[in-house]
């Protein structure tokens, strides 16, 4: 018996934001070696950017734009799944919980997705904090003439954003 077309479009949408959430990972990965780096805060391009700091930033921006587009994915595969479950498509079921006594398993599945996005929205929040961090550690190091030491300020900034990266890694 072949699969119901929703379940089949429920499952592209999951198996992309899956792929969302592996590159998110390997941004972030790349910008927490980007930020442990000897070299973060003494490498300057010819415009006196931080060559090491921008590319650290970079990546937590497209981690950032990865996760957004995995929450995306996995609102859309609940909606399809919802309207999959009703008894008529343009008659979804309203909730999630009223899907177990129909089927318990898409019901269990839905209950995943549902924790899977609320530690998707977290770690989206704290990847959003971590890049105000390295935004406010560029723009000390670009403000700040080089008599008032902005190593320390920025290595705080840095140390912050270091700490929700983990926290998101972990």
């Amino acid at each position: 018996m072949a699969e119901p077309r929703w379940k089949t479009a429920a499952g592209a949408r999951l198996v992309s934001g899956y792929g969302d959430c592996v590159r998110a990972r390997h941004h972030l990965g790349a910008a927490l070696r980007d930020l442990e780096s000897e070299e973060l805060l003494d490498t300057r391009d010819a415009a006196g950017r931080y060559v090491v700091l921008d590319s650290a930033a970079t990546n937590v921006g497209q981690a950032s734009s990865f996760l957004s587009a995995a929450m995306g994915d996995m609102a859309a595969a609940e909606l399809i799944a919802l309207r999959g479950c009703g008894a008529v498509p343009t008659d979804p079921v309203p909730s999630v919980s009223l899907v177990r006594d129909a089927d318990h398993g898409v019901w269990l599945a839905l209950t995943r997705l549902q924790d899977a996005r609320e530690y998707g929205r977290q770690a989206l929040v704290m990847t959003e904090v971590a890049f105000g961090h390295l935004w406010a550690a560029q723009f000390i190091g670009a403000r700040l003439p080089p008599a008032a030491d902005p190593d320390a300020v920025m290595e705080d900034q840095v140390r912050a954003a270091m700490d929700q990266i983990r926290t998101v890694l972990d």
